[in-house]
């Protein structure tokens, strides 16, 4: 997970939700080398490769990482597999409670925001996730060390895993989109195990 020292700084739905309608598809109306459809299906593609299949823990899913020719450890980040698509970096990071997915959305070689927040919430809705309702607004650091907006929104995954969105709502270009399927975590393990007592009793 490619995120700089985070904070805890929540305001009220009404803010975000000024913020979803006004502010977070500005700056995509610049031409982009592939359409925002394509740019975010390679992301999803490859989180449903990696965040979205079962691996028992952290070691697990490194090892399947690794053996990935298309993977290569980040210059710079610890435990982060990078790949580049189109010549634009996409990542993977196993974590201790899950797997993170991210990408820069604004860079040079996209020539502007690949895709902005409405398109992404309904993509995973269509896909089968659920809106689980919780959505915040936070404040983090980018890569240039400046503040950045971040809307954080939960879904659960079709598997039933708590998933989160980080989208940053300014400085696009310096902070790193991420998706975070929480997999290894207490309660992700109680929650596995309650749905096989349930399916072994109806059997």
């Amino acid at each position: 997970m490619r995120i700089f020292s985070p904070s805890v700084l929540l305001i009220s739905t009404a803010i975000i939700t000024s913020l979803l309608l006004n502010g977070c598809g500005s700056e995509a109306s610049e031409k982009l080398e592939l359409s925002k459809a394509e740019y975010l299906s390679t992301f999803l593609d490859l989180h449903t490769d990696y965040c979205e299949k079962k691996f028992d823990n952290e070691m697990s899913l490194k090892t399947a990482l690794s053996k990935d020719k298309r993977f290569k450890l980040a210059e710079g980040f610890d435990g982060v597999y990078e790949t580049h698509i189109n010549k634009i970096s996409f990542a993977v990071s196993p974590e201790t409670d899950g797997c993170t997915t991210d990408v820069m959305i604004k860079n040079r070689i996209a020539g502007g925001v690949m895709f902005n927040f409405e398109d992404i919430h309904k993509a995973l809705l269509s896909k089968g996730y659920k809106d689980t309702g919780k959505t915040a607004e936070r404040k983090d650091v980018g890569t240039d060390q400046s503040e950045v907006s971040i809307i954080e929104k939960t879904y659960l995954s079709p598997k039933g895993e708590i998933t989160t969105l980080d989208f940053p709502l300014d400085k696009q270009d310096k902070y790193y989109m991420t998706l975070f399927a929480e997999k290894f975590s207490k309660a992700t393990k109680e929650l596995e195990t309650s749905k096989k007592s349930l399916k072994m009793a109806s059997n």
